[in-house]
């Protein structure tokens, strides 16, 4: 019996103390290191930060100083006016990027520290931009005057060489030869010269000797208008030379500023490393506090372990090495054995009790082995007794254990069983072929009977083969095939008795246009009974929407290519208006190992469900077909692979989950069985194959057939299927259907009713042809339309038009089952009789006449009250 003793008395109490006492030094030790290490790294970062902006300030400003200098003395040495030009947008811009300089190093921490410093620093650099200022007007005033000074250059240049070609004519009558190449020497000279001072100055002493010279004439007036022009040049020169004198005292005076600038700024950057040495001092001296916080925390931590150690050593440790030995002589066989500590107030003393009772319990030990024995014989009585057949392979696929059911489902004698048997030999006896031993594989056996056989894995003991009987399941599942089947053959049946429809309206309707206008006789009587024929084979149609038949899963070499060539036109008519089958295939394709009739409907549910999942859209449903060699569980594969495509609604991680499921369905009830992809899915997993799906909400679906390829080809029975269904039909009578036999026929028998009528070939021709002439009385359309419009879409649009107009819509379809929304109007189903035809007729003037009435009540009510 387990005591409460008090905390300290107790060895968990003095173990749980010293353990505290660890515990809050180490914590006390952490917090001293931790908020010292991070006093001392904030008081690092702080000086880092102000070091940096202060050797940011000085260094930038001593860069963008230096720069100046050298943009001015650039400045001061340029000739050319582009060059002048970009040389002085450079030196401005240097300028602004010594003022922000200027303004960095004004926000430094350390100019706080050195204000006479940083004041000499501003009052320096705004002489410096004064002077950069005038260096730049100087440089602008000096470059206005050069130009002067090259036009007049180039004036007296011009005048001299027509001096020159007059002095050609008449050489005697000009100056001589060498006075005017003096004179275009000293002039091309003061051109390329920048200061063509001197230049000008030999000029004007050459031109006294021009004043001399013999000249009459024309030639005397360019003579005089050449000294003129040189006279002009002199005070453009004394200017020139102003200017560039007061150049060169500006760069000069700016080199002195920057200097000057340079021995301020080095100072500074010297008392910024100062102030950076002292704040490195002050951290190392509180990193050093720390240090020697912890290392006493450290020693005393050490202390509490050592006497922790000491304590559990000396008191706990031999009173635990007892109880061991007590308990190993106890294990040796000894009877008699005591332990020491019995009078223990402690948790030790507990032990020491419970030990004497487990001393005393130890007799159980053989009541409890023969509860094992008992327990293991239930187990194996279990085992035997299972429904389920189950066996035992060792690591070699040996058989180990089994039990009567096993022999009893595989149908073979139990004398046919023994130790050892391999498993591989005993699946050749029952001729069964495994396509792998990870996954489950159903088996039909001679007798009629489906069984699963499942191979599984069991670490470092072999495998364990399950045998499962699948015979009522399997009848379930053929059932579902079967269900699914017969609503694939609906959809495909009713497109055929669409088309069928349409040509027996067009028979029905021509040969009771010819009754009453024939004689008796034979031709009357044989024109009779084509008309019964007709009759019966319309009747026939309508029982085609209800025929299915079943077939025998029987797989054989199919070429999926030519399959679904013939299958093309039948999956077309499942589609709705505006939606388009596109087949992708890879020619010539492998054939594949698989039930064609199965495969039929398998791709008419994709295709369907692909339809259903575009809700409406127009688009394009596409098929593609082709050869794979496809590596699974390390073996190489040959697959046919099919994937049917659409660009619907998608669907969510959750819907992904159970779209396999038998019975599970998205839409409304009544709409879906909820068996088609689960159908599908068991027939390609049967056959050996494997499906895929790839979809996400509002991006399309995409399911992937992966079948076994055959090993030889062959081709399936072609399905042929019939052309696109299309009608029509209308006191003014519009008939509007795309097929102009059924179009005609009618039109001739509403004429025998007296009705005058239009046609139209489909919908937007129809709606036109309703804005044009008011004076139409009734719309006959058929359902199938070519184009976007469909006929159902073409009468809801002339009810929200025109109102009083009659409406009648026919279809070779059943009116009762569409998936589009039909509106509100009287329905003539093909192939029709007369009789019908003006049935039909009497209600759509009925039904105007009662909309009139509702429209002229509601209209009139608001007078009358």
């Amino acid at each position: 019996m387990q005591r409460d003793y008090p905390w300290q008395a107790g060895a968990r109490g003095r173990l749980l103390l010293f353990n505290l006492l660890v515990v809050c030094v180490t914590l006390m030790v952490s917090a001293v290191a931790i908020l010292g290490f991070r006093h001392a790294g904030a008081i690092q970062e702080q000086a880092q930060a102000q070091t940096l902006a202060d050797m940011n300030g000085s260094l930038a400003l001593a860069r963008d100083t230096a720069n100046v200098a050298t943009a001015a003395v650039r400045l001061s040495q340029v000739v050319g006016a582009l060059e002048y030009q970009s040389e002085s947008l450079r030196l401005q811009q240097n300028q602004q990027a010594l003022q922000q300089s200027l303004s960095l190093l004004a926000n430094a921490p350390m100019a706080s520290r050195q204000p006479e410093r940083v004041a000499r620093i501003r009052a320096r650099s705004l002489m410096l931009e004064q002077t950069i200022t005038q260096l730049l007007r100087t440089g602008h005033q000096r470059h206005l005057q050069r130009n002067l000074m090259l036009s007049g250059l180039w004036q007296s240049q011009l005048l001299l060489s027509h001096i020159n070609q007059l002095a050609l004519k008449n050489a005697a009558l000009a100056p001589n030869a060498a006075l005017r190449q003096q004179t275009e020497q000293l002039l091309t000279v003061a051109i390329r010269t920048p200061s063509p001072v001197a230049a000008i100055d030999q000029l004007g002493e050459v031109m006294m000797a021009w004043r001399s010279a013999p000249a009459r004439g024309v030639l005397a007036d360019h003579v005089q208008r050449l000294l003129t022009a040189q006279q002009q040049l002199v005070p453009l020169a004394t200017d020139l030379e102003q200017s560039d004198l007061a150049i060169a005292y500006a760069t000069y005076r700016i080199k002195a500023l920057v200097a000057m600038l340079n021995e301020d700024i080095t100072a500074y950057v010297q008392q910024v490393a100062q102030q950076s040495e002292t704040r490195t001092l002050a951290t190392h001296q509180e990193l050093d506090s720390i240090i020697g916080f912890i290392a006493l925390f450290v020693l005393l931590a050490l202390a509490i372990t050592c006497y922790a150690g000491y304590y559990i050593y000396r008191n706990l440790g031999s009173s635990l090495t007892a109880i061991a030995g007590a308990m190993t002589r106890l294990a040796q066989g000894e009877q008699n054995v005591s332990v020491p500590g019995l009078q223990r107030r402690d948790e030790l003393g507990d032990l020491a009790r419970a030990f004497n009772v487990f001393a005393r319990n130890t007799a159980s030990l053989a009541h409890t082995s023969r509860l094992l024995k008992e327990k293991s014989n239930q187990l194996e009585s279990t085992f035997l007794a299972m429904r389920d057949g189950f066996a035992l392979f060792d690591n070699s696929g040996r058989l180990v254990v089994w039990n009567a059911q096993y022999a009893e489902l595989l149908g073979i004698a139990p004398r046919d069983l023994h130790r050892g048997l391999h498993y591989q030999l005993l699946l050749q006896r029952l001729d069964i072929h495994l396509h792998g031993l990870g996954e489950p594989q159903e088996i039909r056996l001679a007798d009629g009977r489906t069984l699963e056989l499942r191979f599984s894995p069991v670490p470092r003991r072999g495998m364990v083969n399950t045998v499962l009987e699948r015979s009522a399941r399997k009848a379930l599942e053929e059932a579902l095939v079967h269900s699914q089947k017969m609503k694939a053959v609906g959809q495909l049946t009713g497109g055929i008795a669409h088309d069928f429809n349409n040509l027996l309206a067009v028979i029905i309707g021509s040969l009771a246009l010819t009754q009453g206008q024939l004689p008796p006789g034979p031709l009357a009587s044989r024109i009779d009974r084509a008309r019964q024929a007709a009759d019966r084979a319309a009747l026939l149609t309508q029982r085609l929407l209800a025929f299915s038949r079943k077939q025998a899963l029987h797989p054989n070499a199919v070429s999926v290519v030519t399959l679904v060539d013939n299958l093309q036109g039948l999956l077309q008519h499942s589609l709705l208006p505006g939606q388009q089958l596109v087949i992708d295939a890879q020619r010539p394709g492998w054939p594949a190992w698989i039930d064609a009739s199965q495969l039929e409907n398998a791709l008419m549910n994709l295709v369907v469900n692909a339809r259903d999942a575009m809700a409406q859209q127009s688009g394009e449903i596409r098929l593609r077909i082709w050869n794979q060699r496809r590596l699974e569980q390390g073996e190489k594969r040959d697959r046919v692979t099919i994937e049917v495509i659409d660009h619907g609604s998608g669907m969510s991680s959750e819907v992904r989950e159970q779209v396999f499921e038998p019975f599970f369905t998205t839409k409304a009830t009544g709409s879906g069985s909820g068996l088609g992809l689960s159908m599908v899915y068991g027939f390609v997993r049967q056959s050996g194959g494997q499906i895929e799906l790839e979809t996400a909400p509002g991006q399309g679906t995409t399911v992937r057939l992966l079948l076994p390829r055959a090993p030889e080809t062959a081709a399936t029975a072609a399905v042929v299927a019939p052309p696109q269904p299309d009608a029509a039909g209308d006191r003014l009578v519009l008939v509007v259907d795309d097929e102009p036999a059924v179009r005609q026929t009618l039109c001739e028998h509403l004429h025998q009713l007296g009705y005058l009528t239009l046609e139209c070939g489909d919908g937007e021709s129809a709606l036109n042809l309703l804005r044009q002439t008011p004076d139409i009385d009734l719309l006959i359309s058929d359902l199938m339309l070519p184009g976007e419009i469909n006929g159902a879409e073409v009468i809801r649009q002339a009810q929200q038009n025109w109102p009083q107009l009659a409406t009648l819509l026919i279809s070779g379809q059943d009116l009762r089952h569409q998936p589009v929304t039909l509106p509100l109007c009287e329905r003539l189903a093909k192939p029709w009789q007369e009789a019908q035809l003006v049935q039909a007729l009497q209600r759509a003037w009925q039904r105007s006449e009662r909309l009139s009435r509702a429209q002229q009540a509601a209209t009139a009510a608001p007078f009358s009250q």
